[in-house]
Formats: C-alpha cells, sequence, structure tokens
C-alpha cells in the first residue's frame, strides 16, 4: 500500500530511481513527504519505525533532535521540542485530556495545554508526559516516569508520578 501511494505522487520511475541509487527506508520516505506538515521541522531531526504523531500542524521539533521507535505524539494542544532531544522508544507525550469533572466521560471535553521540552533532554524508554508539562534544559527523565510536574532544568526524575531523584552535574572536558 506504502510503495502504489508512493509511486502515486512521485511517479512510478522516480521511485525506482530513490529505490536504486538513494535507499531509503520507509520512515525516512515518511519523513520526506510529511515534514511540511509539521509547524517546524528542525534540521538533522529524525524518528525510527513506528512513530505516531497526532496534529503535526502544532508540534515543533528542533535540530538534532532524535525521536525512537513507537513514540506516540497527541499534538493537538501544542507541543514545542527544542534541540539535541532524545526520545527513547515506547514514550507518549500527550497534550490533550479529558475533564474529568463531567457524569459522563465519553461526552466529557477535551482539555489541550502546550507541552514544552527544552533543549539537551533525555526521556526514557516508556516515559508519559501529560498536557501542560514543561521539562527544562538538560534534565533526564527516567524510564517508566510519568511527569505530571513541570521538571527543572537539570533535573533527573522517575517514578509514578515523577519525583526529582538529583540534578546532574556537568564535568567539562
Amino acid at each position: 500500500m506504502f510503495k502504489s501511494r508512493l509511486k502515486k505522487i512521485l511517479g512510478a520511475k522516480f521511485s525506482i530511481f530513490l529505490k536504486q541509487y538513494y535507499p531509503l527506508s520507509k520512515e525516512k520516505i515518511s519523513l520526506l513527504l510529511t515534514k511540511h506538515q509539521f509547524k517546524h521541522f528542525g534540521s538533522r531531526s529524525a524518528f525510527a519505525v513506528g512513530v505516531r504523531i497526532d496534529g503535526k500542524n502544532s508540534v515543533s521539533i528542533g535540530d538534532d533532535t532524535d525521536i525512537g521507535a513507537y513514540v506516540h505524539i497527541y499534538g493537538g494542544g501544542g507541543v514545542i521540542i527544542g534541540n539535541r532531544v532524545l526520545i527513547a522508544s515506547h514514550v507518549t507525550i500527550t497534550s490533550l485530556t479529558h475533564d474529568y469533572t463531567y457524569k459522563t466521560i465519553k461526552f466529557a471535553p477535551i482539555i489541550s495545554k502546550e507541552i514544552r521540552i527544552q533543549d539537551d533532554v533525555w526521556i526514557g524508554t516508556h516515559a508519559v508526559i501529560l498536557p501542560g508539562i514543561t521539562v527544562g534544559k538538560g534534565a533526564v527523565i527516567a524510564c517508566g516516569a510519568i511527569v505530571t510536574k513541570d521538571v527543572p532544568e537539570m533535573a533527573i526524575v522517575g517514578g509514578v508520578p515523577a519525583k526529582i531523584l538529583k540534578y546532574r552535574k556537568i564535568l567539562n572536558y
């Protein structure tokens, strides 16, 4: 199905050229075709297999950012990801939630709150970042952490809910 769509978009001859002279993975081709849909997509940034980003037009990704396999970003409320950010596999970043004060949850209005992930952040596998969170510059989010509050600069957080474990110390080499 992907190949047939690509042929329709680019033409059969160009598709053959790509296969022979510039072997790209399905993910790289998908990124090339969808980059323009993002609010901003920085240079040298990439994502791995199985990444799903909803609401691309509300998502900004900085330079040199890597998004791991099977990451899901719900961007409808706005997601800003800085430069040199590493997001490991199976991370969920959601800028949307439901108003749980409604009697009937199914019909509760959706609440959107922007998420900001600043430069040089590392997010471990299976972490969850909830709406309205700001992750400070240089922070590390441990594997499996559920981030319910803002994370200060250079903090290492982990747990459910995520709590500050310690702060990073930077050595000058």
